[in-house]
């Protein structure tokens, strides 16, 4: 009777605990899915990068299962397959946080340019609407794809103001919140919109001419950096060459797992201090 009784008690603790697991499961894949949806129909819709949700969903499985193939054909625990696994479906965060870092450095890179042209046509006489327009249409990307959509906004009834502050939204640089603010304050305020738009310019590109300096300054700290940190990668890639049988605990036991992620983590640690040192604001 008390064997029964006792059976019956695992039983319920181990059914209990499968039915939080697959709840937790199933939570966490809802998530996962509303994350890539989002991803795909408003992140990567602001870098004009168009991608269903479905095919964003199906590379990341396919990579995850990938994964965990090469983890069970090393010996890995499934346990620890979990992490690797999880960081397969964020890693598209991480790429699109790059992705907005280059483009917004090549539409400041391109607005001096722009704001010079954009000042001309309105010496010229071209209203502020029909030099963006024109604008948009004559410069590459990112700078056109951006200006035309600006454009297309005001012309679907939404204030310049407003299209510009959006523009921001999506470029979060000091550059573009000045332009949205030089042109609010000119058209409230009146002024002389083109000497405004001149004289940012100028200024935008002082700032960049400052910056380049201020990189190549800054490059050899940044190699060194950069070698100090690959060196013990590197060094654990030859000792995997040379003598292979002393590092196959590292990817077929539990310590040699939490070895490889502390190892990580300094790593990362080790680069975003050196990134923050060598990084100078102007």
């Amino acid at each position: 009777m008390n064997v029964l009784l006792v059976a019956g008690l695992v039983l319920l603790c181990v059914s209990g605990c499968a039915y939080l697991a697959v709840g937790a499961v199933r939570r966490g894949a809802h998530w996962l899915g509303n994350s890539q949806t989002l991803l795909a129909e408003r992140d990567l819709a602001d870098l004009f990068i168009f991608v269903q949700p479905s095919v964003l969903t199906g590379l990341c499985s396919a990579a995850a299962l990938a994964f965990a193939g090469l983890g069970l054909a090393l010996g890995v625990s499934p346990l620890l397959m979990g992490l690797p696994m999880l960081a397969v479906f964020l890693c598209p965060r991480w790429l699109l946080g790059a992705l907005r870092q280059r483009r917004s450095r090549r539409f400041v890179a391109q607005l001096p340019d722009g704001l010079a042209l954009l000042a001309g046509l309105l010496k010229a006489g071209h209203g502020l609407t029909q030099a963006l327009a024109h604008l948009a249409q004559h410069q590459p990307a990112p700078l056109g794809q951006e200006l035309q959509l600006v454009a297309r906004k005001h012309r679907l009834g939404m204030p310049l103001d407003l299209a510009l502050s959006d523009l921001h939204r999506r470029i979060p640089e000091q550059d573009v919140a000045l332009l949205a603010m030089t042109v609010r304050v000119s058209r409230e305020l009146g002024g002389n919109l083109a000497e405004a738009l001149q004289r940012l310019s100028e200024g935008v590109r002082t700032r960049l001419v400052l910056h380049g300096k201020i990189d190549a300054l800054t490059s050899q700290g940044r190699l060194q950096g950069l070698i100090v940190g690959l060196l013990p990668l590197g060094l654990m890639a030859a000792l995997a060459v040379m003598d292979p049988v002393p590092l196959r605990a590292l990817f077929s036991t539990t310590p040699g797992w939490l070895a490889l992620c502390l190892i990580g983590l300094l790593e990362s640690v080790g680069f975003y201090l050196i990134r923050r040192i060598v990084k100078i604001d102007v």
